[in-house]
């Protein structure tokens, strides 16, 4: 009978680990029209949620003042889909953005997507946005992109050799305290922001509070800091292929006279130096938005805000995002991300969704 009890032990072993570890969810990204821009993914029964990074909790149109839902995705391994998985989830009642069926909110609170991934699948408070092109930035791209929840690697194919791309990601960045009530995601940027290696000068700032937001389409810039570093990179780009400008943008220039490079156009860099040292560059992939065949501008726009504590300096939006595998870690209260993608030769439009065995 002794013999029995090193298999009782095993067996009881394999329930534990089973019981508080699980396999990451994947699920596409898909980006919308261009008059949103909103990026979706399929979780509620194959119908799309959009991805907000504000947004404290999952909703979704209903009676009262929350309900039960059962969403969706695949476990994954990081380089392929492996199986479904449904699982019950608390949304809160709430009336569905314009093309789709609710929000999968990704904010820092325990009713969270990504929270109650955690929750029910038995993994990390994190996830991974690799947020995709539609091809109008000059890079390749086929507005399909991947999100994976509860940690892990994760492979962009072709070729299958190629390393995880969470090894090119950046140390990580400590995640600011909620935001002036914001659940969003906020970190610092201790030495400001620089356009081409010079930093632009903002009067009476210090280090300037920056957000991510998936819900706005092009970066935004309080007012006092926006004119000095419009200004700056106006400066910086000269006036030879200055065009009138197109809304909501100020400064417009025609596209044949840019330089295409595998960063997108050849444009003075935005940097973003954030605490610790790390900068988000602004490559001009992402600083360019082509509004129409022959004209590409500068895709920064004022945000309104006063210039007090109360609203951000910056809030990186979607656009700025894109090509990049952006990690947000609740447990560790980090940011990561690589730098552009395209330039390293790879594009969040290349996760392979072919299910694996």
């Amino acid at each position: 009978m002794w013999q029995s009890k090193p298999v009782l032990l095993l067996l009881l072993l394999a329930v534990t680990t089973a019981a508080t570890s699980g396999k990451p969810l994947l699920t596409k990204i898909t980006k919308g029209a261009a008059s949103t821009a909103l990026y979706t993914a399929p979780l509620s029964a194959g119908r799309p949620l959009v991805l907000d990074l504000s947004a404290p909790a999952i909703t979704t149109p209903c009676s009262g003042q929350t309900t039960t839902v059962t969403l969706s995705a695949n476990s994954t391994d990081g380089s392929n889909p492996l199986s479904p998985v449904s699982f019950a989830a608390t949304a809160t009642c709430a009336a569905a953005p314009s093309g789709a069926v609710g929000v999968a909110g990704l904010a820092r609170s325990s009713a969270s997507f990504p929270a109650q991934v955690a929750s029910t699948q038995k993994v990390a408070n994190s996830f991974a946005l690799c947020l995709p092109s539609d091809g109008r930035t000059g890079f390749s791209g086929n507005g399909v992109g991947a999100a994976i929840f509860g940690g892990g690697p994760f492979f962009l194919a072709p070729p299958a050799d190629r390393p995880s791309i969470t090894t090119l990601l950046s140390d990580g960045v400590p995640l600011r305290q909620p935001f002036a009530g914001n659940p969003g995601y906020f970190v610092t940027a201790t030495n400001g922001i620089a356009i081409d290696g010079t930093r632009v000068t903002v009067s009476g700032s210090g280090a300037l509070v920056v957000g991510l937001s998936t819900t706005i389409p092009y970066a935004q810039l309080r007012s006092d800091v926006y004119r000095p570093f419009i200004t700056a990179f106006d400066r910086a780009m000269g006036s030879s292929a200055k065009v009138a400008a197109v809304k909501p943008f100020e400064l417009c220039y025609d596209s044949s006279k840019l330089a295409p490079t595998r960063f997108g156009y050849l444009v003075p860099n935005v940097d973003v130096m954030l605490e610790g040292g790390t900068n988000w560059t602004v490559v001009g992939g992402n600083s360019m938005a082509q509004v129409n065949s022959g004209t590409a501008c500068f895709a920064f726009v004022r945000s309104g805000g006063s210039t007090g504590g109360a609203t951000p300096a910056l809030v990186i939006g979607g656009f700025q995002m894109e090509n990049k595998l952006v990690v947000l870690d609740n447990g560790k209260k980090t940011l990561s991300f690589t730098q552009n993608l395209p330039g390293m030769g790879f594009s969040c439009s290349n996760f392979n969704f072919t299910r694996a065995g």
